[in-house]
């Protein structure tokens, strides 16, 4: 039976069943198309029936008949009295007029358009009878400075009305030399008060990162009571029993920019996402050097692919004399079955998760469900014996070099087109970076100290989490 499925999928057979699904997926783009299109013709006649306005009925009262009442009518007769009566001559109403050829109007001297202010409100005009649903919760970040926010930390003084604060989760953070667990649960207590003091008109965004990287949100949020709490709600959890470090997150590779090809301690991902978010003012706490493996350009790779042809060429003789003995080495094997006594296992309990926190590269300790006793039993094995001697190892050919991990270099020449995209094309500046290594080494100290410096920013080396 699995031969005739073979060679039916190997035949006419699989020709057919390919054609078969080719008429399929056909079929499903004909039938998507059909609909998009009714979906299209429906819902752009509603949006343009729509867009015709409605006549509007306005009803205009006439102004009320001036009318006294009773109290007032009396207080005009007694006052009309009074003056009758009084010794002073009477004023007699005089009815003083100009002529309109006199009559002018001041000169404007301005352009007669509508005039612009920052602080004039835009409005669009709305036509028809539709009920405005408007709740006029909008927050302004300019003008005032009410959505500029002062943070202080570890020594840090930094200004922003955009800000966007990195922090590394990755199992490293967590290592004994660093303070352990409770070393880092200091750190995130310190990052929540930095979210607690920042006004409610400032954007903010939280971003971690460690073998990938995850935002809190798409996009900057307003920095309300709501969304401070869900800042530290999505802090708190990382390097915390049974949730060591950050394997996958929902940052993505930018089209724009150098190409990566993995790695560990990714804030190549975490800076990008707060560049894409527009962020003016980004804080960074990490542990070391970010290791983001390089990726080969076109050219690099068309002269590997000549080497190894050249390669095949000069050594074509020596693997042809190797693939000869092999095969002569494979014909004279003989293979021989005996029997061996398999000894009694005992059980082996079974072991829960270890609470400790994993080394850097390690995978977290998940426990042992454990095993039954296995009685002793016989088992047959298979041998190999006889023939001359093995050849040699088969030439292999060069392997493709290590393109090397990013440098500051690599890192700041990244960002720079970026921020090119995102800042300069839009009239705006560079964000400006500041960098906190956390018990870091040389290596990542010189790094995070570059990198702040280039983007205008502060740096701190700190030895503890207080």
């Amino acid at each position: 039976m699995k031969e005739s499925r073979i060679a039916y999928l190997s035949g006419t057979g699989f020709a057919r069943l390919v054609g078969r699904h080719r008429r399929v997926i056909r079929t499903a783009l004909l039938g998507s198309l059909v609909l998009h299109g009714i979906a299209l013709l429906v819902l752009g006649g509603w949006v343009i029936m729509r867009s015709f306005p409605e006549e509007v009925a306005i009803f205009r009262t006439p102004p009320p008949a001036r009318r006294y009442e009773p109290r007032k009518l009396e207080h005009k007769v007694k006052i009309t009295k009074r003056a009758r009566s009084s010794s002073r001559p009477s004023v007699l109403p005089r009815i003083v007029a100009m002529k309109l050829a006199r009559l002018a109007l001041p000169e404007i001297k301005m352009d007669p358009k509508q005039v612009h202010t920052t602080f004039q409100p835009k409005f669009k005009a709305v036509t028809g009878m539709g009920l405005g649903a408007g709740t006029g919760l909008g927050h302004a970040t300019d003008g005032f400075g009410g959505g500029i926010s002062t943070i202080r930390i570890h020594g840090i003084h930094a200004r922003g009305e955009k800000i966007a604060i990195l922090i590394d989760v990755s199992v490293s953070m967590v290592e004994e030399e660093r303070g352990g667990v409770a070393g880092y649960w200091k750190v995130k207590q310190r990052f929540n008060q930095v979210i607690d003091a920042l006004n409610e008109g400032t954007l903010f965004t939280l971003i971690v990162f460690a073998d990938a990287a995850k935002t809190m949100e798409k996009k900057m949020v307003i920095a309300s009571p709501a969304n401070k709490r869900k800042a530290k709600q999505f802090l708190n959890p990382f390097n915390t029993e049974g949730n060591w470090g950050l394997t996958d997150g929902n940052v993505q590779a930018s089209s724009k920019g150098l190409r990566a090809a993995g790695g560990t301690t990714r804030l190549d991902l975490a800076l990008t996402a707060a560049f894409l978010q527009g962020a003016d003012t980004i804080l960074v706490l990490s542990d070391g050097i970010p290791r983001v493996r390089k990726v080969w350009n076109p050219e690099q790779m068309q002269a590997f692919q000549a080497r190894r042809q050249k390669w095949a060429q000069e050594n074509a003789a020596r693997v042809a004399a190797w693939q000869q003995a092999s095969t002569a080495y494979a014909a004279s094997v003989q293979t021989v079955s005996e029997r061996v006594w398999i000894p009694a296992q005992p059980a082996v309990p079974a072991r829960p998760p270890s609470k400790r926190p994993p080394k850097e590269g390690q995978a977290p300790d998940r426990g042992d469900r454990g095993r039954p006793a296995r009685p002793g039993h016989w088992k047959v094995i298979t041998k190999h014996v006889g023939g001359g001697s093995r050849p040699g190892p088969r030439p292999k050919a060069p392997e493709i070099p290590d393109p090397g991990w990013w440098t500051l270099s690599d890192f700041i020449e990244h960002l720079t087109i970026l921020h090119k995209a995102e800042y300069t094309a839009q009239g705006k500046k560079p964000p400006i970076l500041h960098c906190i290594g956390y018990r870091i080494d040389d290596a990542g100290h010189a790094f995070l100290e570059g990198l702040a410096k280039h983007y205008r920013g502060q740096y701190r080396r700190v030895r503890s989490g207080k």
